[in-house]
């Protein structure tokens, strides 16, 4: 009988836990809301249709589960999408739940994206329910933007300054995924811990591009781009124009606070292992990259 709930189990964190447990024997349930499209299969991981505007639904995928993973795509309903979790997570009893939240939650923040964390943050602090939140920086994945453009034209044209460009801090998933898979099959000694979670190095965005390559054998530029050209490229491939907002409004943020984010030992002490390398990330996700001749 699965204990254990994974939601967002198509998206890359999702996925990283779901791979971290399929290379162990503990049963868990992931929540998707279509079975067809179930991302990793193995003996020890059910699937069950659950949605965040379906309370019956998410009922259902609680039943009998005792820790749950909790992530939703940020956008204007991620606080209302983690309370309506909540709370069928506490009817439905379950004991624990890790969030996936994110660096600088702040309910007070004029930042959207930070805003809403924070109020997903707070609607899980003030449940009845043991909690535990993950805080990572930028993904390593959201790299992955750049996929089409570095295959064609060997650039990362992005709004974060004159080159070099700003300094970020970023994590992989898959050690997102272990920290919160860790968590979930052992929660005591975590209850009520807030856990950052980043790489080992800070990098400008010229220095992604030189890793980049050096890892592809390949000459990879940053190339600085206005916030209105940026702006009009998301709009321009389908990004909803909420969400261009909120993540436009990160891009000043980056390039005048970007170097101030600190580095976490969080990942190593919860891992006994350091985190992976942006190197590393490039080498296992070379196919993403479609890396070929313009």
């Amino acid at each position: 009988m699965e204990k254990i709930l994974i939601t967002g189990s198509t998206g890359n964190n999702g996925k990283a836990i779901l791979k971290k447990f399929a290379s162990t024997n503990i049963s868990v349930r992931a929540m998707l809301r279509d079975i067809s499209m179930t991302p990793i299969k193995a003996d020890n991981i059910s699937y069950v249709i659950g949605d965040f505007e379906d309370e019956h639904s998410l009922f259902e995928a609680l039943k009998g589960i005792e820790s749950a993973f909790l992530v939703t795509a940020f956008e204007p309903s991620f606080p209302d999408k983690h309370a309506t979790f909540i709370r069928m997570a506490e009817q439905a009893g379950v004991k624990h739940i890790v969030q996936l939240s994110g660096l600088g939650a702040d309910t007070t923040s004029p930042i959207d994206i930070a805003r809403w964390l924070g109020e997903a943050e707070n609607h899980l602090i003030q449940s009845s329910l043991d909690w535990t939140i993950l805080q990572p920086a930028s993904f390593n994945s959201n790299l992955f933007a750049f996929a089409d453009e570095i295959a064609k034209y060997g650039t990362m044209s992005a709004p974060f300054g004159p080159a070099p460009g700003a300094t970020i801090v970023t994590v992989d998933h898959q050690d997102i995924g272990d920290v919160a898979a860790k968590i979930l099959i052992e929660p005591i000694g975590h209850a009520g811990e807030k856990y950052i979670l980043t790489g080992a190095e800070k990098f400008t965005y010229t220095d992604i591009a030189e890793i980049l390559s050096v890892v592809f054998d390949r000459k990879i530029l940053y190339v600085p781009i206005s916030d209105e050209i940026a702006r009009s490229g998301l709009l321009n491939a389908g990004i909803p124009e909420s969400a261009t907002n909120a993540l436009a409004q990160l891009w000043p943020v980056t390039r005048e606070w970007g170097h101030t984010i600190g580095l976490s030992d969080h990942v190593e002490k919860l891992l006994g292992r350091k985190p992976t390398s942006l190197r590393t990330f490039f080498r296992s996700e070379a196919n993403q990259f479609n890396i070929r001749e313009a």
